[in-house]
């Protein structure tokens, strides 16, 4: 018997323009008239997460960062917290720079080298805004600055071999995934949205065996791992789908995690 459903945002419970649809929203409430707990778990920051669950009709634990914080939305508090210390995010910056990548790390913002398109395009998304402070080895030097998560982005495509890179280089000292076209997620060793179901449990007081987790990107595997059954959506790609124990017959736009609830609980 499953007690509780961990799913992934974007491409998962959101349709592709943000929104959760009434048949989505219908079959969580259902899931808690059960007793059943329910939670997110995103790559986005806090402050982005936030925004998000504010135009929800109820406020559950969120997983953020892939798992750098687990907070509870409805006091904003952080339970747990996780992040790359700044020797680590000194070396993940040079290795960004010295193969043309985009690059940010967080607090409660993106703190960026400039406002370019990249930047646009991503605060756009998350409904955050930047903060610009010039060269981002030197203030990431001077401030001593730590984050939950470190982003790359590209535009050549190339993710698979950058992840491949990173984790031949420090494989030891972080995660790397895929979260989104041309996006790389870097976080801690062994913090990843697998570590974020577990996180859920011990709160919760069940085993990550009593979890479905259902999501669509490559930082939901850990996911799909750790929890006793891991659903990918049919909108998934296909490596993705390829780690899940079930795949979704409706994608995001057709509420797809309606489906996963009606089937599983």
């Amino acid at each position: 018997m499953y007690k509780a459903l961990i799913s992934d945002f974007d491409g998962t419970l959101a349709t592709c323009d943000k929104r959760v649809s009434t048949e989505n929203l219908k079959a969580i409430d259902e899931l808690f008239s059960l007793g059943k707990k329910f939670a997110l778990c995103t790559g986005r920051m806090t402050a982005s997460a936030m925004t998000v669950v504010k135009k929800l009709p109820f406020r559950p634990l969120i997983a953020t960062y892939n798992g750098g914080e687990i907070v509870d939305s409805s006091t904003g508090k952080v339970l747990k917290r996780y992040v790359l210390d700044t020797p680590l995010i000194l070396k993940l910056l040079q290795f960004g720079k010295a193969r043309g990548l985009h690059y940010h790390i967080f607090s409660d913002e993106v703190i960026v080298e400039k406002v370019d398109e990249i930047v646009d395009f991503y605060c756009s998304i998350c409904l955050v805004k930047p903060n610009p402070v010039g060269d981002l080895y030197d203030y990431v030097l001077k401030t001593g600055a730590t984050s939950p998560k470190l982003m790359f982005i590209t535009s050549d495509g190339e993710v698979s071999r950058y992840i491949k890179e990173i984790l031949d280089l420090f494989g030891d000292q972080v995660e790397a995934v895929r979260c989104y076209k041309g996006m790389i997620d870097i976080t801690p060793k062994g913090i990843n949205k697998g570590s974020a179901v577990k996180d859920f449990c011990e709160i919760w007081g069940i085993t990550p065996s009593e979890c479905v987790a259902v999501g669509d990107e490559g930082n939901d595997v850990a996911m799909f791992k750790t929890a006793g059954v891991g659903v990918a959506m049919v909108n998934a790609l296909p490596d993705v789908k390829a780690h899940a124990d079930y795949v979704t017959k409706n994608t995001n736009d057709e509420s797809g995690v309606a489906e996963v609830i009606r089937k599983f609980f």
